[in-house]
């Protein structure tokens, strides 16, 4: 009888040898970012590169690291240009502070997120009170118009020294450094700017700048803050963008 051929796969009809190498490759690739992106902080722009960059070398797709780049130019030209532009605006700003002499009691901040405007209660406000002065309101006015010329969420929060008070209105510090936040929103929000922008919060004495000790520093504490969070909306429209590129 005549013997049957033992097939070219193997007799048990398992997987190729090499096929059981490559899943074992990619398990340990997959442990090795899990562990990368666990121990440190990676922005999500360079993320998306470092994973577009190894989804290429394994030839899983095609892959143009230009295309990942989110500062590249031809990808992120019109965040660039809407970056700077915004950075003229406030620029300016700073120009009509200087002219002012009020440098002293405004300060213009640049942050991730994008601009933090901070200025001392005395600009705004009297000792204990959320009724804004004549030279607030005039100052404001200004912060309006360059808050109109942007798509950006605005938060505003309002911060007092850890002097106590009790009155009939005000029956804590918390209760005084929201009503001045809330001033402060309603009144820019007079000007056009739509509310849903808008988030007001009263941090009371508790995210103090120095310590409380000295008068000068409790003057430092009680301010008004107006956070313009321009760059986290340019980049969600940018991500976008890059997401119809990248399909």
């Amino acid at each position: 009888m005549r013997r049957k051929k033992k097939s070219d796969s193997g007799g048990d009809g398992g997987a190729p040898a090499w096929m059981v190498t490559y899943g074992d490759l990619m398990s340990l690739l997959l442990c090795f970012f899990v562990m990368l992106v666990s121990m440190s902080s990676m922005s999500e722009s360079k993320f998306k590169q470092a994973m577009g960059s190894l989804l290429g070398a394994l030839g899983v797709m095609k892959f143009d690291s230009s295309i990942m780049e989110l500062e590249n130019p031809n990808l992120s030209g019109k965040y660039q240009e809407e970056v700077k532009r915004i950075v003229k605006e406030f620029d300016d700003f700073k120009s009509y502070v200087i002219d002012e002499g009020l440098e002293e009691s405004i300060e213009i901040v640049e942050t991730d997120e994008g601009m933090l405007i901070r200025m001392e209660n005395t600009l705004l406000f009297s000792s204990g009170e959320a009724e804004m002065n004549e030279s607030g309101l005039e100052l404001l006015a200004r912060v309006a118009d360059i808050l109109l010329e942007f798509d950006a969420d605005i938060r505003i929060e309002g911060h007092t020294d850890n002097v106590p008070i009790h009155t009939e209105k005000f029956p804590s510090n918390w209760e005084l450094s929201a009503e001045r936040a809330v001033k402060v929103l309603k009144y820019l929000n007079r000007f056009g700017i739509p509310g849903k922008k808008f988030t007001a919060i009263g941090r009371g004495e508790y995210s103090p700048l120095v310590e409380n000790d000295t008068e000068e520093h409790r003057s430092q504490n009680r301010r008004v803050e107006i956070f313009v969070d321009y760059k986290k909306e340019l980049k969600k429209q940018d991500i976008r963008h890059f997401s119809i590129q990248e399909g």
